[in-house]
Formats: structure tokens, C-alpha cells, sequence
């Protein structure tokens, strides 16, 4: 087992380097870690850890992880969103959403912080897609999906305990060892079935400019 500090970017790369040390292939990605923030909080980079943790770590660690599961026939890679990614405007603008929501304080919406977070990282799950497809290379299959309403003990700060047992849940393990086809690439599943896409292209190439400049380094 592997424990790191996902709000800060060196802990996302000890990570990732920590699982490169120990492995040369990846069959499975699933990008589950997210924090529900009640406060507006930062990392001691200065992001919103809201942000840093829900968005911007998975895209470090896949990136840093990414070699292994191209050397891995039928990878996956399974980010984890949230049907509160509805939570928030039908259209979102990057720039404009990182900087009142996840920089000031003052607009801080617990509900409206994470429901966005999550929608980014089903913007980023196709965006990604997009650019694995692109590489005319076999590739591993990129999926997000919302895990259902279980109660952990994020549910239950956040909303109370009124979803199902964690030993219920199993909408990750099912999106994990399910047969899949290529249709799949760059879906968001929610209650076992494709939802459908969320994000305009545009807007999904917009964050991953905005992600490769926090985390310093672009996808090879």
C-alpha cells in the first residue's frame, strides 16, 4: 500500500514514483481520492484544496502513471465524479470558475465547489480520451462515473447519511472488471448506464492548458 499527501504537487509525484519504483505495468487507474471542504482552505502552494485535491492531483498522477498503463494492453483508467457535478452552471468557463470559486474566499460554496470540481474531472476524463485516441497507438480506455450515494464519512459531512453501505457500493469495481467496447472511451457512467457527455470540447482543452501550467510539466 502507498500513502501521500495529494493536496501538494510533490505528494502526487512521490507517489507516482513510488509506484513506478515497485511496478514497469499498470492494468487499472482508478482516480478515487476527494475532499469535501465545509471552508474555504489552501494548500501551502495557495490552491483551493478543494480544487488541488479533486482536479489537479488526478491529472498529475495519471500523467506520471500514464507510460505503465501504455504498456499494459486494455488498460483503464476510471476517474471518479459525482452526480453533484450538477451542481452549477450548465457551461462552464475555466478561467473564470478557478478564479471566483477556487481563489476568493468570499464566493466560497461548499456544495458549488465540490459539484464543479467533479465536473471538471469528467472535463478532463474526455479530454484525455481525445488525446489517447489521437496517438493512433492502442491506448487504455478512459471512463468517470459517479460512484452512487454511499455513506462515507464525506456523505456524511456534507449531506448526512442517506445513501447505501459502503459494502453495497460497487459502481467503480463494476466500471473496473466490466466488458467494454470502444464506445466507452471518455463516457460518464452513472447508475451503470453512459450519461452522456458533459463538456464541449473547447472547454475540456481549456482546462488542460490551465492544469498543465499548476502542475508544471505537459503530458510526452
Amino acid at each position: 500500500s502507498y500513502t501521500a499527501d495529494l493536496s501538494s504537487i510533490s505528494g502526487c509525484l512521490s507517489l507516482a514514483n513510488a509506484i513506478k519504483r515497485d511496478h514497469s505495468t499498470l492494468e487499472i487507474l482508478i482516480n478515487n481520492a476527494g475532499v469535501f471542504s465545509p471552508t474555504f482552505t489552501t494548500t501551502p502552494s495557495g490552491l483551493e484544496t478543494t480544487f488541488a485535491v479533486n482536479v489537479l492531483a488526478p491529472f498529475i498522477i495519471t500523467r506520471e502513471l500514464l507510460p505503465l498503463l501504455l504498456a499494459t494492453s486494455s488498460s483503464r483508467i476510471i476517474n471518479v465524479s459525482s452526480i453533484s457535478q450538477n451542481d452549477g452552471p450548465s457551461t462552464i468557463k475555466v478561467s473564470t470558475v478557478l478564479s471566483s470559486i477556487f481563489q476568493d474566499p468570499s464566493t466560497y460554496d461548499k456544495y458549488s465547489s465540490y459539484g464543479i470540481s467533479k465536473r471538471l474531472i469528467a472535463m478532463y476524463s474526455q479530454t484525455l480520451s481525445r488525446r489517447l485516441s489521437s496517438l493512433g497507438v492502442p491506448h487504455p480506455t478512459v471512463m468517470s462515473c459517479d460512484p452512487g450515494t454511499v455513506n462515507t464519512k464525506m456523505l456524511s459531512s456534507g449531506w448526512g447519511n442517506c445513501g447505501i453501505d459502503i459494502s453495497l457500493a460497487d459502481n467503480e469495481f463494476t466500471l473496473a472488471t466490466k466488458e467494454i467496447n470502444d464506445d466507452d472511451h471518455g463516457k460518464y457512467w452513472y447508475g451503470g448506464r453512459v450519461h452522456g457527455d458533459c463538456v464541449r470540447e473547447e472547454e475540456g482543452e481549456e482546462l488542460w492548458r490551465l492544469l498543465e501550467q499548476l502542475s508544471t510539466s505537459e503530458y510526452k
